[in-house]
């Protein structure tokens, strides 16, 4: 685009500056991605930037290009790229989550497209231990991301033989043009390597952090001085040895220091003939940078010694940081709520208790002269005044957790009366503020207390419940807080004490995690299932479809369904509400034909997955003993006696399913199933009625007949005419 730019050529230039824009602030929000910060963006861009982060088809060129504009080759890539253009090329990249391995893959990926213009994005490992060479797309020229699931929880999600099993998957490839990139730790690698090809796991160097920072620096901020500061001695020592996720700190925080018109720092920080050195600021904001890796203690402690500091000053410091990028109206009112909380009141109404202007002064930060809004001074404070407060107040943890969850609730009806407004994207706004430094928080402590204190406070709220399951899906799927995230998971679903955390395990599992972790997602589920929570159940409903939307998956998610669905199970509940779902699913079809249901397609491939006839007895069996106000039984056999009616060749494997079902020891269960379904066929198709459909009418004649006959016993087992898959009758 450069060489396009002349003298003479406006349009040019300001088609070269458009771009350039637009390049800066994608760097700006994949690095706030990154580091999981979404405090400072607009409910706008916090929508797309996490929408994008839970992309889970082919990655955008204008990502890709994001990538590759910060991306900092290692020593060795060159030649690891040159081996992933061969068609049928497996790269495996045996690295620890947070050492850069996501982002190299996608710089990867990223040069492919643009040199080749592959198609490229991430593929799902599926449902089973061992990898199907179905699961690869039968798309030509393309490249593919794996990240293989890690074992947890007594289970192997990755067989042994996955390296013996590259052989089949490079040929595969390379009848199509197309290649992959296997993510793995190299603990998992020494297990499941055996019969590897060689040559698959490509020599790269560690990234090295100066060339990082410098990357990221120069792209987001083309203008400034990065050898400056990447020669400063004590910035390199800040970076020395760092990942790149600790780089990527650093180099926010030098970002903020250069935007900030005055740092300000305490009289002891720096020596004074330091500062009369250096007029233009740069040793301060140095010094701010390094000071802000250490989370500013030596300065907080020094604010919070000094004599005659108030718990109302030190409430509003702690508040405004919290609030980041609200007015300080707003913040001067829940510093007052939170002082109630902490059982000692303040009144705001005359001049008893000191102004903002005041208290803005005493928690040196400088007014916004005309959006109202603190800025202090100091990159990383706020965050450092949050974790100040939580190690130097271990008695007050449990009371701000709990007002901090239901600040963007609406249970404070009182805000009004203080503020014009607070909308309901300022209070998205404060919840992704607030969840996200709960997210941080909790997996940099490896402690989930502020997560489900916050999961807990906005289950109720159906818009502040989207941020966090949102919240939460995206950082399951983060390159360094995913594990964490994952074990929360887990734990949260066999959780029975709060039914919050299961139905939200449910939820993750129901997006983009269980289309991409799909064995962690099935046994997420199936401890789920024990809760008997209805808005568990809910959510069960949806997880269960989109789990059956991997054909890999679905074997085992049916077979788990069924043992819940299963006389005396304990999972009852579960197991009707998830046999349901799809009992209900029908297949997306062209045609204007009637829809057939999931569960009674033949199936195109030779190995795909049919359900047996015994399984779906047990399904329909426990379908039916549902409550008379459960609307999905009604449905269920609509769609299953719409087929039969539309498709002869299904009749015989219908009428056995809802034979079989009916089959039981207990007389006087037999006799509520038997009803329920005869009721359910009179609403298909009432008889005699002015509009009814005489083959329709037959049909369930035919059906209740045969329904008689088994009660009766007195004529002859049903034979169907038309042989199918599993119409054996018991």
């Amino acid at each position: 685009m450069a060489a396009r730019t002349g003298p003479g050529n406006h349009d040019d230039d300001a088609g070269v500056l458009e771009a350039q824009r637009v390049l800066r602030a994608a760097v700006a929000e994949l690095r706030q991605e990154a580091l999981f910060n979404f405090g400072e963006m607009t409910a706008v861009k916090l929508t797309a930037v996490l929408g994008q982060l839970l992309e889970h088809s082919e990655l955008p060129r204008r990502y890709l290009e994001t990538v590759r504009a910060v991306f900092a080759e290692p020593v060795g890539y060159q030649t690891a790229y040159k081996a992933l253009e061969e068609p049928g090329a497996v790269l495996v990249l045996p690295r620890e989550p947070g050492a850069g391995r996501t982002f190299t893959a996608h710089a990867l990926l990223a040069d492919l497209h643009l040199r080749t213009g592959a198609r490229v994005g991430p593929l799902s490992f599926g449902g089973t231990a061992r990898f199907p060479l179905r699961r690869l797309p039968r798309e030509q020229n393309a490249g593919y991301l794996l990240d293989l699931p890690a074992d947890e929880d007594d289970t192997v999600a990755v067989s042994s033989d996955f390296g013996a099993l590259l052989h089949d998957i490079q040929q595969s490839l390379k009848n199509r043009s197309s290649r992959l990139i296997v993510l793995t730790t190299q603990e998992q690698w020494q297990r499941i390597s055996g019969g590897a090809p060689r040559g698959v796991v490509p020599e790269l160097g560690k990234p090295d952090p100066v060339k990082v920072a410098r990357a990221w620096l120069s792209a987001e901020a083309p203008g400034f001085d990065t050898t400056r500061w990447l020669t400063d001695g004590r910035i390199r020592e800040l970076l020395a040895g760092q990942p790149p996720a600790d780089v990527l700190q650093t180099v926010g925080l030098i970002l903020k220091a250069e935007q900030t018109k005055h740092i300000h720092l305490a009289e002891q920080s720096a020596a004074k003939e330091q500062v009369e050195a250096d007029p233009d600021g740069f040793n301060a904001r140095v010094l701010s940078v390094v000071k802000a890796r250490t989370d500013w203690r030596e300065e907080l402690l020094k604010w919070h010694k000094k004599p005659g500091r108030t718990d109302f000053q030190r409430n509003f410091l702690l508040v405004a940081a919290l609030f980041r990028s609200a007015t300080v109206a707003h913040v001067y009112v829940k510093t007052a709520e939170l002082c109630g909380h902490f059982k000692t009141p303040v009144s705001l109404k005359g001049q008893v208790a000191p102004g903002v202007v005041e208290l803005v002064d005493e928690i040196e930060a400088a007014l916004h002269p005309t959006d109202d809004t603190l800025d202090f001074g100091r990159p990383g404070w706020d965050d450092a005044v949050l974790s100040y407060f939580w190690i130097d107040r271990p008695a007050a943890r449990k009371t701000f957790l709990a007002w901090m969850a239901d600040v963007p609730t609406t249970k404070t009806k009182n805000t009004n009366e203080f503020l014009e407004s607070f909308t309901t994207d300022d209070r998205l706004l404060l919840a992704n503020r607030v969840g996200a430094f709960a997210v941080r928080w909790a997996t940099r402590h490896r402690k989930p207390a502020p997560l489900e204190r916050i999961i807990s406070a906005w289950q109720r709220e159906p818009v502040l419940w989207k941020a966090a399951t949102d919240l939460i899906s995206a950082a399951a799927l983060h390159p360094t807080m995913g594990r964490f995230i994952h074990e929360l998971l887990l734990r949260w679903s066999k959780n029975r004490e709060d039914a919050a955390l299961p139905r939200l395990a449910v939820d993750v599992c129901a997006g983009e995690f269980g289309r991409r972790y799909t064995t962690k997602a099935l046994l997420r589920l199936g401890y789920a299932a024990g809760s008997e929570d209805g808005r568990v159940q809910k959510s069960l409903h949806a997880a269960v479809r989109t789990i059956w939307a991997d054909p890999t998956a679905r074997e085992a998610l049916f077979n788990s369904i069924i043992d819940w669905c299963a006389p005396g199970a304990d999972r009852l509940i579960s197991g009707r509400r998830s046999f349901a779902a799809l009992a209900t699913l029908t297949a997306d079809q062209d045609c204007e034909t009637v829809p057939e249901p999931v569960l009674l397609q033949s199936g195109g491939e030779e190995d795909e997955f049919r359900p047996a006839l015994k399984d779906l007895c047990i399904g329909w069996s426990a379908l039916l003993t549902s409550t008379d106000d459960d609307t999905e039984p009604a449905e269920a056999l609509r769609l299953w006696m719409d087929a039969a009616h539309q498709h002869p060749s299904l009749r015989p494997l219908v009428f056995s399913v809802f034979r079989g079902a009916l089959t039981t020891s207990d007389p006087d269960l037999a006799r509520r199933l038997r009803n329920r379904l005869n009721d359910l066929l009179y609403a298909w198709q009432p008889y005699p009625a002015p509009d009814a459909d005489a083959t329709r009418v037959q049909l369930r004649h035919e059906l209740a007949d045969l329904l008689f006959h088994d009660r009766s016993r007195a004529v002859a087992r049903y034979h169907p005419r038309v042989v199918g898959r599993s119409t054996e009758t018991a």
